[in-house]
């Protein structure tokens, strides 16, 4: 199994209907946006309005009044991630999508990512859409 999160993340763009490189480059001209690319993480992430998601993936904008952080792609290191994260400017949550197959947009609370993972009892969780499932 690939553990080198630039190839798994170079692998999903060829099956998606993004280009990568077009990606970086809106990202690189957004000032608040944030790019990491390591062999254990790749992150790339934008201030957004979690009230719009149809302007999420507009990557060379931030918009005006921006209550969330959009991640729009994040593979690999979890707990690395996080570390990134809580060194961020904190917003009141976090917006993402999850591929092709279910792009409905997905709002967690900033806290509840940022925080460290902890066992769920999935009997009593309210929303099986999240980073833990």
């Amino acid at each position: 199994m690939e553990t080198d999160a630039r190839l798994i993340a170079i692998r999903y763009y060829r099956g998606s209907e993004r280009e990568f490189a077009a990606d970086l480059t809106a990202l690189s001209a957004n000032p608040d946006a944030i790019i990491i690319y390591l062999p254990q993480l790749v992150l790339l992430m934008k201030p957004a309005d979690s009230h719009h998601p149809q302007q999420w993936d507009v990557l060379h904008d931030t918009p005006d009044g921006a209550d969330a952080w959009y991640v729009h792609l994040l593979v690999g290191n979890m707990p690395q991630a996080r570390q990134v994260a809580q060194r961020l400017k904190p917003r009141p949550w976090i917006c993402f999508q999850r591929g092709a197959r279910n792009t409905r947009p997905h709002i967690i609370r900033w806290e509840r990512f940022t925080a460290p993972p902890h066992r769920i009892n999935r009997q009593h969780r309210k929303n099986n859409n999240s980073w833990d499932s």
